[in-house]
């Protein structure tokens, strides 16, 4: 009898090292891979893991529904048929589209009345916008940090700016037939310069409208 009890002996200490042996060569990134595993399929959320952190990463991956994209790609060829396509910038932020439209091909220096020579771009900016009737654009105009002579049309930059935006506000809507209702008016002045206000290239930049177009834009709006 007693060799029976000595062999299940030695069968569960022969066991018992293998098994030593097996967890010596599991990694600890192993073993948290098994135990993920293991809690997935237990229905087990990590203590750090939230109802409203799975939403958001699910948010995130969702297609986005603008079309914003292809907003700019119409509105860049619009401006390589005018020959324009290096005098207006186009640039995604913050999930949406922004046009900055430099002071020189809107304006005379310290005015605020459109010349004529930028209609043409207005009027493809304001093709594009009229197609897409969901977009909102917030119209920002700013200018450089220099104080307007005493005999200036405007009591200052911050005055002179709105006035700047009002008016390719006011283009887009009456000549370019886009509601009044898609746009907001922001006067920035000097406050957000992009460049140096110590040279005049850098102050040059610094005098700019710029379009910020946002809104949930419908795929198949534009052709």
């Amino acid at each position: 009898m007693w060799v029976v009890t000595y062999g299940d002996l030695m069968s569960l200490l022969l066991t018992f090292f293998i098994l030593l042996l097996s967890f010596s060569s599991i990694t600890e990134e192993k073993f948290e891979q098994a135990l993920e595993s293991l809690r997935n399929a237990l229905g087990i959320m990590p203590a750090n893991l939230s109802i409203i952190h799975m939403e958001q990463d699910a948010q995130a991956r969702r297609p986005a529904p603008r079309n914003i994209e292809r907003m700019a790609r119409e509105m860049q060829r619009r401006l390589q048929v005018l020959g324009r396509e290096d005098d207006v910038d186009l640039e995604y932020e913050d999930g949406g589209l922004k046009i900055s439209l430099p002071s020189q091909i809107l304006f005379d220096s310290a005015q605020a009345n459109v010349m004529p020579a930028a209609f043409p771009v207005l009027d493809s900016l304001a093709d594009v916008f009229r197609d897409t009737p969901e977009a909102f654009i917030e119209v920002r105009g700013h200018t450089d940090n220099r104080p307007l002579l005493s005999a200036a049309r405007f009591e200052d930059n911050y005055e002179l700016s709105y006035a700047r935006a009002r008016s390719v506000t006011n283009y887009l809507n009456q000549a370019g037939e886009v509601p009044m209702e898609q746009f907001e008016i922001i006067a920035v002045g000097p406050s957000q310069p992009v460049a140096t206000n110590e040279t005049e290239e850098g102050r040059q930049q610094n005098r700019r409208v710029e379009l910020y177009v946002r809104g949930d834009l419908d795929a198949d709006t534009l052709e």
